[in-house]
């Protein structure tokens, strides 16, 4: 059986290589489910937690030091700002 979804890593195979990893190949999975799907209820729920897999990428895509990427003064006060404005 391919281990591969359209060119794309497996579950299985992403794992590995860390959790931005295996988000990106939840992600492409859940588009591929999504895209396949003919129920309106099923869609739904997929979107929602294709929705969440996005926001996630994003949290991990915008923290360099998370993804093994040394972090430079300014994008620790960048990152700190951030959290301020979260706060309040």
């Amino acid at each position: 059986m391919d281990s591969t979804l359209g060119g794309v890593l497996s579950l299985s195979e992403a794992a590995p290589g860390g959790r931005l990893a295996g988000l990106v190949a939840l992600r492409e999975r859940l588009a591929a489910e999504i895209d396949g799907c003919e129920s309106a209820r099923d869609v739904a729920a997929l979107s929602i937690r294709f929705m969440d897999v996005l926001a996630q990428i994003d949290e991990l895509s915008d923290a360099p030091a998370s993804a093994g990427v040394p972090s430079s003064p300014l994008d620790e006060l960048r990152r700190k700002r951030a959290e301020r404005a979260k706060t309040g």
